[in-house]
C-alpha cells in the first residue's frame, strides 16, 4: 500500500509517493508555466501518468492547497495567487483526476503538521507556523491538534485589518490588508516607496530575494526592507499570541526562512508589542514541509484503514 502527497504552489506542483513506513518511493517536481488552475490540473494529470505503475497500490492522496478549504464542501476560497483556483471544489475535482480518494487541506496547515511531525514543532503542545512568501498565512496547532476553525479559515493572518483605516477597501485579490504589506508582492511595493529616499545598488523592478541578499552586504534599501519585514512580522505574531498565547512561533516560507536577517529583529520587535512574547524560531523543513505534513496525514489514514480492514476480515477486536 502506498500514499501520495502533493504540494500545490503558485510556481510548482511537487509530489512524493511513500510506502506505509514513510519511505519515499517516487518523487516529482513540476514547474507551472502560468499560475492558473488549468496548469495545476495539467500538472496533477502528469503526476497521475508518471505514477501509473503504482496507482493500483495507492490508497489515497493528501494535497496541500493555497486558500481557505471549506471543511464541509472542499470548496476553495481566498486563493488569489492561482488564477481560477477560487471556487474549485478541490477534493472532488482532484480525486477525479487522480482516480483514487483525495483529501485537500490548506497548504500552510499541512506544513504546520509537517513541522509538528518531524520538524521544529516536534514535541511542542501549542505553536503557530507563520509562512511568509508569495502569500501570507499561519498554521495553528493547539494542544497537539491542528486548529482549522469553524469554516477552515483559522490562521488566515493575511486578513488582519492593519493600517490607519481598517475598513479601507483592500480587495480579496491582494489576500487581505496584512498580506498586501507582508508578501513578496507587498514588499516589492514597499521597496519602491522606500527607494525615493534610500540609496541602493539594485535596479528596478525590485525583487525581494535580491533585496535580502543586498541587505547581507549592507545595501541601505535592502536593510530598510528587512527592518520593515521584521516589524510587520512582529505585528502578525502579536495578533496570533495575544489571542492564543502559543509557546512557539515558527517562521517559514521564502521570506520568513531568512533566519540570519530576520530572527533577531523579529524577536526584539515582538517583545515591544506583547508582554509575554513566545519563543520565535525558523522552521526547519523548508519547501519539504507541505509534502512531509501531507505524507504524515495520509499515512495515519492509510494505517487506520489497514487496521479496519483486518478487523472486518477477522472479526476480532483490536487492542487499544
Amino acid at each position: 500500500m502506498l500514499v501520495l502527497a502533493i504540494d500545490i504552489g503558485s510556481h510548482f506542483v511537487r509530489a512524493v509517493v511513500s510506502d506505509l513506513d514513510g519511505q519515499p518511493v517516487q518523487d516529482m517536481s513540476l514547474r507551472l508555466s502560468c499560475s492558473q488552475a488549468e496548469d495545476v490540473f495539467a500538472a496533477v494529470r502528469e503526476i497521475r501518468d508518471r505514477m501509473a505503475a503504482l496507482s493500483d497500490r495507492t490508497e489515497l492522496a493528501v494535497i496541500g492547497s493555497p486558500g481557505i478549504v471549506d471543511p464541509a464542501t472542499g470548496r476553495i476560497s481566498a486563493a488569489p495567487n492561482i488564477k481560477g483556483w477560487e471556487g474549485i471544489f478541490a477534493e472532488r475535482v482532484l480525486s477525479g483526476l487522480l482516480g483514487f480518494p483525495t483529501r485537500v487541506d490548506n497548504d500552510v496547515n499541512v506544513a504546520a503538521l509537517g513541522e509538528r511531525n518531524v520538524g521544529a514543532g516536534r514535541g511542542v503542545d501549542s505553536f503557530a507556523y507563520l509562512n511568509i512568501g508569495s502569500g501570507l498565512g499561519a498554521g495553528i496547532v493547539l494542544h497537539g491538534q491542528l486548529h482549522r476553525g469553524a469554516r477552515g479559515a483559522a490562521g488566515e493572518i493575511g486578513f488582519l485589518p492593519v493600517g490607519d483605516d481598517p475598513f479601507k477597501p483592500v480587495g480579496r485579490s491582494t489576500g487581505g490588508a496584512m498580506e498586501a504589506r507582508l508578501s513578496s508582492r507587498g514588499l516589492a511595493q514597499v521597496a519602491e516607496r522606500l527607494a525615493a529616499t534610500t540609496t541602493t545598488s539594485l535596479s528596478r523592478p525590485f525583487d525581494v530575494e535580491a533585496l535580502f541578499e543586498a541587505a547581507r552586504v549592507g545595501d541601505a534599501l535592502g536593510r530598510a526592507v528587512v527592518a520593515y519585514t521584521a516589524r510587520a512580522t512582529a505585528v502578525c505574531i502579536a495578533g496570533l499570541t495575544s489571542v492564543m498565547d502559543v509557546e512557539l512561533v515558527l517562521l517559514g516560507g521564502g521570506i520568513g526562512s531568512n533566519e540570519d536577517l530576520l530572527l533577531p529583529e523579529v524577536r526584539a520587535a515582538t517583545a515591544e508589542l506583547v508582554p509575554a512574547p513566545p519563543r520565535i524560531e525558523c522552521a526547519t523543513l523548508g519547501e519539504r514541509a507541505v509534502r512531509v505534513g501531507a505524507t504524515a496525514v495520509a499515512l495515519d489514514i492509510a494505517r487506520r484503514t489497514v487496521v479496519s480492514r483486518l478487523v472486518q476480515r477477522d472479526g476480532a477486536p483490536v487492542e487499544r
